[in-house]
């Protein structure tokens, strides 16, 4: 997709607006002010509030909108000439208004956002790109300008390989739910195929047994995680963070470390088969929970999380650690989580000694369900895996195929 180019300067087809909105518009909300251009696809968003910390400038519609800081991460945007009103910006922008006799003003946005530009501004300006990409700099870029129809025919290539990718990642992207503690986009399906198979052993272990409570069943009292100074860099004892059992399991990478030597008493470590408890957390993660199975005395864990230790006797640990996941536990915990305010809840001890558990249930038949879950689990895991792997495929698909468009430019 080539043709003659003219080689311009950006001053020959775009030129910077210096106009300042009027105080009265901007108090009054008749012309919002834009919170910030979006990296990924150039799209505009705007403030809620008409609040400015920093004098603004004015966007008329029609114009180019470039971030002076991050104009070469894709922060380029076009408001369109069908919105409701003009538009303003903090001085860390720069409007620009479009020579359409010579250039589309969507092929000017997408080209200025495409890496094909981004090597051309580097090569261009001093020490690369250190500093605010104002307008005397940007306009000074030299570009090879297609004429008006090779750029329809660009941008129309550019469309139907976006149509193509869209399709195949919606496919494999849904949108986003919480499910079992994680919010998820990718493989939510497989995610609801585990909480249902967990609604069955609910069902089935409810139908040959009297509930009690999983007080009965504890060999110690709930303990709280230590509460002491972490950091990701320090090199203490590793502590599992609130984020290790997003999801249904442990992830045991999920950690910082203690700072300095702290002291430690033998309770406040893990041992193999201890289940850690998400006592407090946002209010859908709380209850969140996993099974330990490292080595003992090597690992603690946040103060956001009670220990659960169950009696081994009568109860399989993996056992316990799905049965912790299943509906009937899950809405008690949320019926008994508790908080002052929205983003972090919590559940007490008590809610958590009274949590449903079922009494006497046979070895034999928590063992059959631990190895239907286990492969229900490593299915839904492996296709999470799978998926998401398929979804950076395709991203990267996409900016290859963006890129292609720009060839020769």
């Amino acid at each position: 997709m080539t043709g003659s180019h003219t080689f311009i300067t950006l001053d020959r087809v775009m030129h910077a607006r210096g106009e300042t909105p009027p105080a009265e518009a901007i108090v009054s909300g008749e012309i919002p002010i834009v919170a910030r251009v979006r990296f990924a696809d150039g799209s505009i968003e705007l403030r809620a509030t008409t609040d400015s910390q920093t004098d603004l400038i004015l966007v008329r519609r029609g114009d180019l909108l470039v971030s002076g800081i991050n104009a070469l991460k894709g922060a380029v945007g076009l408001h369109a000439k069908t919105a409701p009103s003009d538009v303003a910006a903090t001085i860390h922008y720069s409007t620009y208004e479009v020579d359409e006799d010579h250039v589309y003003p969507r092929f000017l946005q997408e080209y200025l956002r495409s890496q094909a530009f981004r090597r051309r501004a580097v090569s261009q300006l001093p020490n690369g790109i250190k500093t605010e990409l104002k307008a005397k700099r940007l306009l000074g870029i030299a570009v090879p300008l297609p004429s008006k129809s090779e750029q329809r025919d660009r941008l129309r290539a550019l469309d139907a390989r976006r149509r193509i990718t869209a399709e195949l990642m919606v496919r494999r992207r849904q949108e986003a739910k919480m499910v079992l503690g994680r919010r998820v986009a990718v493989g939510v399906d497989a995610r609801l195929l585990l909480v249902a198979r967990l609604g069955d052993m609910q069902r089935h272990v409810s139908e040959r047994c009297t509930m009690g409570t999983l007080e009965e069943v504890l060999v110690e009292g709930l303990r709280h995680g230590p509460s002491f100074p972490c950091a990701e860099d320090a090199d203490g004892v590793p502590v599992l963070m609130p984020s290790s059992t997003t999801g249904f399991g442990l992830d045991t990478t999920r950690v910082m470390f203690a700072v300095n030597a702290v002291a430690l008493r033998g309770l406040d470590f893990l041992e193999p088969g201890d289940i850690i408890f998400a006592r407090g957390n946002k209010p859908d993660q709380v209850g969140n929970c996993g099974l330990y199975e490292g080595s003992g005395r090597e690992m603690t864990y946040a103060n956001l999380f009670m220990r659960i230790r169950v009696d081994k006797d009568s109860v399989l640990p993996w056992f316990a650690q799905y049965w912790l996941m299943t509906p009937m536990v899950r809405e008690h915990v949320r019926r008994h989580t508790k908080g002052t305010g929205p983003s972090i809840q919590k559940i007490n001890g008590r809610g958590v000694r009274s949590i449903p558990f079922p009494r006497e249930l046979p070895a034999g038949i928590q063992g059959w369900w631990i190895t239907q879950l286990d492969e229900a689990r490593r299915l839904t895991a492996g296709v999470e895996e799978l998926l998401g792997k398929q979804y950076k495929d395709l991203t990267v698909l996409e900016v290859k195929a963006i890129e292609e468009v720009f060839s020769g430019l």
